[in-house]
């Protein structure tokens, strides 16, 4: 009877020990103490909120955000809340805009999570300049002010991805532009003293087969960034030399590195196992191998219905919302239950 009893204990510490070994199945992860940067973890983030613009005077939008968080559950709770405004928008609306931040985040009743800001620097002018170019001559000053008062209005620690996936075509910036725009913001949210981590952020991917010297000619210089991002879309992103080599490239220059928009374009979870395995499971798979991965920020949106509300090209992107497939849910939270996943405490 001993003999049987130690025999079953043995057997459950075995399947005890498999479970705990398959829970811490990733890379240690590289610290470079880097401005927020959690020692061990990596940030369990979401979005995306639209702002005040599109929320005026329409109600019983999707909230991307609160609907992640609560598909996950309590103990899941999302740390990294997504959100973006522009300097081409009216100083009044900027302000508004960090009213409205402020506003969201305290209703969460939450005080450890951070926003994640994505920095739009567009905008067409009659001067055939972009907008980038206009500022780094100093002519939106006035803009980047009111951007600075947005921030010391959140007052809380945030991420601010100025003028994110800078090399994609679609932005138009020019890098030596960019490279001075970017300084000039820098300076202005330093000199300010706003709790801020600047994210220097790749398009990734999205941008075609670019050779990381061509990503690198935006760059402004190690002591003008925080951290380095990059964002995955479609599938095929996932596994390519180009994401790992800006990994490697980053952790070379003691950076942790943000994915500071993952969403799975073209594949959606709405086919269940077929779409974790094509996608899900492969992004979490180099989330887990690479140690300079610190950062994730999931957009937890039906693309389609963005698409025609926004009017921007994301047609056929699928619905990305994890409550939408059950094992597609069942599977995220199992993955957000491991050690390496950082989320918000309830205060």
């Amino acid at each position: 009877m001993r003999r049987r009893f130690i025999f079953i204990l043995s057997f459950l510490l075995t399947l005890f020990s498999v479970s705990q070994a398959n829970d811490q199945d990733f890379v240690e992860r590289a610290y470079y103490g880097a401005l927020f940067e959690p020692k061990a973890t990596v940030h369990n983030g979401a979005g995306q909120d639209t702002g005040v613009a599109l929320r005026k005077g329409r109600k019983n939008l999707p909230d991307g955000f609160l609907e992640f968080a609560e598909a996950l559950g309590e103990d899941r709770y999302p740390i990294l809340w997504m959100t973006y405004t522009s300097l081409s928008q009216p100083r009044k609306t900027i302000i508004n805009w960090g009213e409205h931040v402020r506003s969201k985040l305290e209703e969460t009743g939450r005080k450890d999570i951070m926003p994640q800001i994505g920095l739009n620097l567009t905008g067409g002018h009659d001067t055939g300049e972009g907008l980038d170019e206009l500022i780094a001559k100093g002519k939106y000053d006035d803009r980047i002010d009111a951007f600075c008062q947005a921030l010391e209005i959140i007052d809380r620690p945030m991420f601010v991805r100025i003028g994110y996936e800078f090399e994609g075509s679609w932005n138009g910036y020019k890098p030596d532009s960019f490279i001075k725009t970017w300084i000039r913001i820098t300076k202005a949210i330093r000199e300010r003293e706003i709790k801020a981590a600047t994210v220097w952020c790749s398009a990734g991917g999205s941008a075609g087969p670019l050779p990381l010297s061509a990503v690198l000619a935006y760059y402004p210089g190690d002591e003008w960034v925080d951290w380095w991002g990059v964002d995955v879309f479609s599938p095929e992103e996932i596994p390519t030399d180009k994401l790992k080599e800006f990994c490697i490239e980053a952790g070379k220059r003691n950076f942790p590195v943000m994915l500071g928009e993952v969403t799975p374009r073209y594949v959606g979870v709405l086919d269940g196992k077929e779409s974790w395995d094509k996608w899900f499971g492969p992004f979490f798979q180099f989330v887990r191998s690479r140690p300079e991965v610190k950062s994730i920020c999931y957009i937890n949106w039906d693309w389609d219905f963005w698409a025609e509300t926004l009017g921007f090209q994301w047609i056929d992107w699928k619905d990305s919302r994890i409550q939408n497939n059950q094992y597609v849910l069942d599977a995220y939270r199992k993955e957000m239950d491991s050690p390496l996943y950082q989320h918000s405490q309830k205060n």
